[in-house]
């Protein structure tokens, strides 16, 4: 007895696997396509968050710039009308002038100070002062300032843009004492030429101080942060943050001007300057918002990095906020997430149970029905009651029993009369038809179980192709062999035309099956080809005709197509089968009808044989037209007007 493959793996749990992993994998993409663009989401919103949070900064720093212009100005202006007064009251020459005179002057004129200036060979120098750091001070070092002192000399202050110049006047923004730079202190120069040195009145500790205390920039930072506590830190960098700061020296002493502090408003905590730096000149260049998530003292931040401008000078407002508050909105996405997937996964996999033993169940009595076909129990009956395609492949089966019983009833009667070799011949071409259809049913059958139960669009084309590849076997076990036996036709009016396109539909899953594109062209310009014919013959015929066209493209074609073509010409009907193989030898084109002349490996060579025997039964001719290395174009010629065939006794 033969051995028969046996199950390993059921069909119930590979159905089960296949739907579980396609739902696992749903679930798991879904899931991170989710808690991603939800991350996302919420970075994005806090980056907004923080960018309004950048606008009310800027608001503030253009109002507290406003302000301090403003007081700026007046006091530049109180220091030009006290200059003035000074000028009328003291003796033209430096050298006529003391400090105590300086010392009641600025506390009569309400000035903190007075430092007289006067220009050397090289130098303006300090030489009266109420402060006697300033006396003997040089600011030949003090860069601009030391431009606008000689411009000032020079008689144009306007000509300095650095700071703000009237006639005969120039007073510098606020800035650190060089005499003391704990100090930021608002100075005014005057000289008009009456006097060999330069006035300068000056103010120390002024009113901006507690300006900035009471609404400054600070001021509005603190309240934003004690309003939310989520916002750890709120930094205003300057532009300069990240490169070596502008010192200055005195004396030994050293410091860094006001307006080149690094950080010009709130607090620098939070500290990675390798990556500040980097976001704070990325924000810069590209006048976009930068954000970066940082791990500082173990603790995962969230910064954000907003470009601003005021009054043309331009710094990045630095906002860190704690990363917390997305992390515990993803924690509960994910909690939430991972249970509905996993009541999703519970249910699908109780589902494929289910519906996996709906259709294992059936299978597995039609393939003990087919075990006993294979141990010579021809007679072996289903009895599955179904609408779907496992009940019509039941059926398949049961039909295949009968006929193959009778196949052998009918084998054996023909033995007792008939010679060997034209049994043998008989018997081939027999299987050689067979082989075709049920190759077709095989196929079907195997892609049922991949496929759920209802018929879905895929479903319904499948059973029509097994409707018809099981009804074709069923005609050619029937009439094959009496045809071949007698020569005898069943012959009745059909039309050729949809018999072309049926032959068309048998054979289209095989050659797509092959990457082989089938055409259909009706040249026939005719709704129908009305002729007295035998249509199961001429079907057979004809897919054979496909068959051998498809069998003759090779893998490595570059064209892989065969085209089925109807014209009529004269009195004839031709239907022309034309592919794109390898060609035909010109010495083989009468001998390929012979019985048995195949080069194919597994071919019996009674396929065109049958063929040309059904073509000249209906009056007709099989040739080869034309063949060469791109392609072979076979022709069946069938006569359209009325002639005399071989009909059934």
């Amino acid at each position: 007895m033969e051995r028969r493959t046996r199950v390993r793996f059921s069909l119930r749990y590979k159905i089960m696997a296949i739907l579980f992993g396609a739902m696992l994998l749903i679930a798991l993409l879904s899931d991170t396509l989710f808690y991603s663009t939800t991350r996302a989401q919420l970075l994005n919103n806090a980056v907004k968050q923080t960018e309004l949070l950048a606008q009310q900064i800027d608001l503030e720093i253009a109002a507290s710039r406003t302000g301090e212009a403003y007081i700026d100005n007046l006091l530049g202006n109180e220091l030009r009308i006290a200059s003035i007064a000074i000028e009328e009251q003291l003796p033209p020459r430096v050298a006529d002038v003391t400090n105590s005179q300086l010392k009641r002057l600025a506390a009569q004129l309400g000035v903190s100070g007075i430092t007289l200036f006067q220009p050397t060979a090289d130098d303006i120098v300090g030489v009266r002062s109420t402060d006697p750091r300033e006396i003997g001070l040089s600011t030949k070092g003090m860069g601009k300032w030391y431009i606008a002192f000689r411009d000032l000399l020079a008689g144009r202050p306007q000509a300095s843009t650095y700071g703000m110049a009237e006639q005969n006047y120039w007073s510098g923004p606020f800035s650190n004492a060089t005499s003391d730079p704990s100090k930021v202190d608002k100075w005014g120069y005057y000289y008009d030429g009456r006097t060999d040195y330069i006035i300068d009145p000056f103010y120390v500790s002024t009113s901006i101080p507690g300006y900035e205390q009471d609404v400054g920039v600070n001021t509005a930072i603190r309240h934003i942060l004690d309003s939310d506590s989520d916002v750890l830190c709120i930094a205003v960098l300057n532009r300069t943050f990240g490169q070596a700061p502008i010192r200055y020296s005195y004396h030994g002493t050293f410091w860094v001007d006001v307006a080149n502090e690094p950080v010009m408003y709130g607090e620098y905590k939070y500290r990675n300057p390798a990556v500040d730096v980097k976001a704070k000149n990325e924000a810069l260049t590209s006048n976009r918002t930068v954000s970066v998530i940082d791990h500082v003292s173990g603790r995962k931040v969230l910064k954000t990095f907003i470009p601003q401008s005021v009054h043309g000078t331009r710094y990045v407002v630095e906002v860190v906020t704690d990363y917390r508050a997305i992390s515990s909105t993803l924690t509960i996405l994910i909690h939430n997430l991972v249970i509905v997937s996993a009541v999703l996964l519970v249910a699908t996999a109780l589902l494929s149970y289910l519906g996996a033993d709906l259709i294992t169940k059936p299978l597995r009595r039609i393939t003990k029905a087919v075990d006993e076909i294979a141990d010579r129990n021809f007679e072996a009956q289903l009895q599955v009651r179904r609408s779907d395609e496992i009940g019509v492949l039941a059926d398949h089966v049961n039909e295949m029993s009968r006929k193959l019983v009778d196949y052998l009833r009918e084998l054996s009667m023909r033995e007792r009369g008939k010679g060997m070799d034209y049994l043998v011949m008989a018997t081939h071409a027999l299987v050689h038809e067979l082989g075709t259809p049920l190759a077709a049913i095989r196929q079907m059958s195997e892609l049922l179980p991949r496929v759920q139960p209802g018929l879905n669009s895929k479903a319904v084309e499948i059973l029509d192709r097994m409707h018809s590849a099981s009804a074709y076997a069923n005609r050619v076990s029937r009439e094959f062999t009496n045809f071949l036996k007698h020569g005898r036709l069943t012959v009745k009016r059909a039309d050729v035309l949809a018999i072309t396109r049926e032959a068309a539909g048998m054979c289209r899953p095989m050659m797509e099956s092959k990457h082989i594109q089938l055409v259909l062209d009706d040249r026939t310009a005719m709704a129908k080809v009305e002729l007295e014919i035998d249509a199961d013959k001429v079907f057979a015929a004809i897919v054979n005709l496909l068959k051998n066209a498809m069998d003759a493209i090779p893998e490595s074609a570059p064209v892989r197509q065969v085209r089925l073509e109807t014209k009529v010409e004269g009195e004839q009907l031709h239907v022309d089968v034309v592919d794109t193989g390898v060609g035909i030898p010109k010495e083989r084109w009468d001998t390929i009808f012979m019985p048995y002349s195949s080069t194919k490996k597994n071919g019996l060579g009674l396929g065109l044989t049958f063929s040309g025997l059904v073509a000249i039964a209906h009056g007709g001719t099989i040739e080869v037209v034309d063949s060469g290395p791109g392609g072979t174009r076979m022709r069946m010629c069938l006569p359209l007007i009325d002639r005399a065939v071989q009909g059934e006794a």
